[in-house]
């Protein structure tokens, strides 16, 4: 099997290419329609065949929140492939389950818990601090696992790198229409180009709105993004993975 190059991050190796979950749990940033038949459609065993065609092509890191369905298809993963699993977790749900949620990650085995975008974009912030940041972080360092934190704003992604906070990992989104890179592109691109810390692009394909048939274009422009050490691709078959990882191999050199 290929080995992807990866990014060590406190001791634990991250490829430089994770697997998405949206497009397979039901967050399709199209429509609740799409969403609700995702839901319905892919069981544990059709999240795992996706997830064993990419592990399969050298891709064995996942990026994704404490979820179920997620947790019991990474298991399922690697009882198929033999391959031990790189989960970089998020949090999801409200804050007051981060306890909880932690605990679970933690007797799981993931090295990694990211607090959620959707809390840090909307975290109350005074005199330009995080108020009780620090708190949900050291739950997290407390209990053995490293802290990172998810954002859509590239202006809190600056004011937590220059914060002090105990925070090894940022995931944002970079892609090249600027989807969902807040509060605009060039800000965005800022932050990530002048972060201290790594930095895991998430959306490279503007959940599916890149241009037809230049996959490989999208995913170049953003491994060109200095501050980018990594990215997620999300696909929904086997088919899709492969396309993605072939692209992804050209642009590294996999071979």
């Amino acid at each position: 099997m290929p080995k992807f190059p990866s990014i060590t991050i406190e001791g634990v190796e991250v490829p430089k290419v994770l697997i998405g979950i949206n497009s397979l749990l039901g967050w399709s940033h199209t429509s609740r329609g799409r969403d609700e038949w995702i839901r319905r459609y892919f069981t544990t065993e059709l999240i795992a065949e996706v997830f064993t065609a990419a592990v399969n092509l050298g891709v064995t890191g996942v990026l994704g929140p404490v979820n179920p369905k997620l947790l019991d298809s990474i298991k399922l993963t690697q009882d198929i492939t033999g391959e031990k699993i790189t989960f970089v977790a998020t949090t999801i749900g409200a804050k007051e389950e981060t306890k909880e949620q932690v605990k679970i990650l933690k007797d799981f085995g993931a090295p990694f818990c990211c607090l959620h975008g959707g809390w840090t974009d909307n975290w109350e912030v005074e005199d330009g601090h995080f108020v009780d940041l620090e708190d949900y972080l050291k739950r997290i360092r407390d209990a053995g696992l490293i802290p990172g934190s998810a954002t859509h704003n590239g202006e809190r992604l600056k004011m937590m790198d220059e914060g002090g906070y105990d925070i090894s990992v940022f995931v944002t989104p970079v892609n090249k229409m600027g989807f969902y890179m807040n509060p605009s592109q060039n800000v965005a691109l800022d932050a990530v180009n002048n972060c201290s810390k790594p930095v895991i692009a998430i959306k490279p394909l503007a959940s599916g709105r890149f241009d037809e048939g230049r996959i490989k274009e999208w995913l170049q422009w953003v491994f060109n993004v200095e501050g980018v050490d990594s990215m997620v691709i999300g696909f929904m078959s086997p088919e899709e993975a492969t396309e993605d990882i072939t692209a992804a191999k050209e642009i590294l050199g996999v071979e």
